[in-house]
């Protein structure tokens, strides 16, 4: 492999993976005063770092600097391990400046929390200085990775002090919560902070040593959680929408440092007003590609004419400002919004002389994109983008599965999209990758879509944990099931999606089942003022959810069953075991799902039965609907006989 290096030996390529293959980055060779940083073995790619003038002004939580001592100690150990293990020295303050942006705001906020969350047993005496004290050392931090789980994105992983557990069970500020039957394998047993969200949530092995700990900023809300996977990934970064505001309205003190960063520089808000320029792009499609991205790359960072450059962008890209929970967009003022943006982006670069002071290519590797040649390669890569990817990168499926076509996501296909990828240089500044994905639209080139950080793998983040350590996953026990049951879960699943009969659906809810929509009620949505009220909510959510699955003539092609994992559920072979999962649930897990028993923004909180566990009284069918994108959220329906029928009496909707 080549490295292209500057005069002051920083490397200046890149080099990532379009697939969802393992891959991992160098940490560069850098030598920092005594102790020489020499590329870590094994790792196999190249991570950018870009040049910064030694005066560069320290943005609040970048750096290694700004960490709290508490922060520093589990960061100078982890990066003295690491060392160990790559037989190379890698100091503290370059392992950590030289992270990527989404990694070290995962670090800062997860960290933060736990700093500011005290643990006091049930008669206020102090167990602790704070949740922090809980962690023995830091195996790996894991950001922003595409294509991965939500409950595998933005948590870091931990070997915990050898009473972790003990002192979480006494503690007032940590519940005991639901155990991980799909999500987190290998860590069933769940800790919450209590007091709704946001929520420090601890999920840890079964004998108390590792975990993985995350912020949940938001809850759960039916049917969206089921048909949106992005929003489950994205609600433990703490990056997205206003998570940072939330965060601090619970854990004061929390820098925002990441918001003067170009990740999304495309639609910054502003109230500054300005005419939009009524004309097409200066470049058609019959050109080069390259052609086209150069063009209006040069417009907008060169020539410093937000108005020659805004016309690229498509309406279909003016959503992007929504993801991760930003606000609607206002189609009327989208345009605005986005001409203020690209001067805000031209305000924070400053003026350049040519287009490489402002940009450099990033090299994208894997099955999903053939590489573009073009002779611009130093300032943009160019690659044919496969069909499927190219709909899983544009904004307005990730806000709605529903536009997705089933045809398209699943193609292989190349030839109908383009991706420029480049990373924005700002002094003083570390800036993330930007792709931006393009099509022809009316005899143009235009950008339909645009991301940040593509397929970062977790890899790119030391990981120090030992393979004899890993949590196991505990294989499952299949038993025989009531047959009433079978057949009654698989008529309610079959009228609900397949048959289209969502009213004869619902009349498998037991009216227990009905309290639970205050559970998942959107905020908008008035609280019900009967029990038939709250039926007809949860019946309007069935709609809502059907509706979004469509026309099926197999249930396969609406649902799916998720893999599941943990010791205390008992699995039923049942003959659409692709479909859904029915499971035999102990009587103390199902009580603790109860509507009655649970409030809005909290989690399940139950404890072990002091006897042994009860089976054959309750059983659990859960599914997962096909047609989203990202990591969906899993719904269960709790069954139990009232009056000699199975019905539901509860529900509950599981996402990382």
């Amino acid at each position: 492999m080549k490295i292209a290096q500057d005069g002051n030996s920083r490397i200046i390529s890149v080099h990532m993976r379009f697939g969802h293959t393992s891959r991992q980055i160098w940490l560069g060779s850098i030598a920092i005063a005594a102790c020489i940083v020499f590329p870590a073995v094994g790792f196999v790619a190249v991570a950018a770092v870009q040049q910064q003038p030694p005066a560069a002004t320290a943005i609040l939580g970048d750096k290694y600097s700004d960490l709290l001592p508490e922060q520093k100690v589990l960061v100078d150990d982890w990066f003295r391990r690491f060392s160990d293990v790559v037989n190379r020295c890698v100091t503290p303050q370059e392992g950590y400046d030289n992270l990527p942006v989404s990694a070290k705001t995962t670090f800062s906020a997860v960290t933060h929390a736990l700093v500011h969350t005290t643990l006091t047993d049930q008669s206020d005496a102090s167990m602790g200085a704070s949740a922090i004290t809980l962690i023995e050392k830091v195996d790996t931090v894991a950001g922003k990775i595409d294509g991965a789980g939500g409950d595998e994105q933005f948590r870091i992983y931990v070997v915990l002090k050898p009473n972790a557990l003990d002192i979480l069970s006494k503690s007032k500020e940590f519940g005991r919560g639901p155990d991980n039957v799909v999500f987190h394998k290998g860590f069933p047993i769940c800790y919450r902070s209590r007091n709704g969200v946001p929520s420090l949530q601890i999920s840890a092995a079964k004998d108390g040593k590792r975990a993985d700990i995350d912020v949940d900023y938001r809850s759960s809300r039916f049917p969206m959680s089921l048909m949106n996977g992005h929003l489950s990934s994205s609600n433990s970064d703490v990056r997205a929408g206003n998570n940072d505001e939330r965060h601090n309205e619970h854990w004061t003190g929390f820098s925002s440092w990441w918001r003067g960063f170009l990740g999304l520089p495309l639609m910054e808000s502003s109230s500054e007003s300005d005419s939009w320029p009524n004309r097409e792009p200066a470049i058609k499609s019959d050109a080069k590609p390259e052609i086209a991205v150069r063009d209006f790359l040069k417009a907008w960072l060169v020539e410093q004419r937000p108005d020659l450059a805004a016309p690229y962008f498509a309406e279909s890209a003016y959503r992007c400002r929504e993801l991760d929970g930003g606000p609607a967009t206002d189609m009327g003022m989208a345009k605005f919004s986005l001409l203020m943006g690209l001067k805000h982006a031209n305000q924070q670069i400053g003026k350049v002389a040519q287009l490489s002071d402002a940009i450099v290519g990033v090299e994208l590797t894997g099955p999903r994109g053939k590489r573009i040649p073009q002779p611009f390669s130093t300032e943009f890569t160019l690659y044919d983008v496969r069909e499927d990817l190219a709909e899983q990168m544009k904004c307005l499926n990730r806000l709605d599965p529903s536009n997705v076509p089933e045809k398209a996501v699943n193609s292989k296909s190349f030839g109908k999209y383009v991706g420029s990828v480049f990373k924005l240089k700002v002094t003083g500044q570390k800036t993330e990758t930007v792709a931006v994905l393009w099509a022809k639209q009316n005899g143009y080139w235009k950008i339909v879509s645009y991301d940040t950080e593509p397929e970062f793998d977790k890899y790119r983040v030391p990981d120090t944990t030992l393979s004899a350590s890993v949590a196991a996953v505990p294989a499952m026990v299949y038993v025989a099931g009531d047959k009433d049951l079978v057949r009654n879960a698989g008529d309610f699943l079959n009228k609900w999606f397949v048959q289209g009969r969502t009213a004869e659906a619902f009349k498998h809810l037991s009216t227990k089942a009905y309290a639970c929509v205050n559970l998942y009620r959107d905020d908008a949505t008035p609280a019900p003022g009967s029990p038939e009220e709250a039926g007809r909510l949860v019946q309007a959510g069935m709609t809502k959810a059907a509706a979004n699955v469509g026309s099926v003539k197999k249930l396969e092609q609406a649902i799916a069953a998720p893999v599941v994992s943990h010791p205390d559920v008992r699995l039923v072979k049942h003959s659409d075991s692709k479909s859904y999962v029915i499971a035999s649930v102990p009587d103390h897990m199902a009580a603790a799902a109860g509507c009655q028993e649970r409030k809005p923004n909290e989690d399940l909180y139950f404890q072990e039965p002091g006897t042994g566990k009860v089976y054959g009284n309750y059983y659990a069918v859960g599914f997962r609907l096909v047609k989203t994108v990202g990591d969906p959220g899993v719904l269960w329906t709790v069954w139990t006989k009232e009056s000699g029928q199975w019905k539901i009496v509860s529900y509950f909707l599981m996402t990382p």
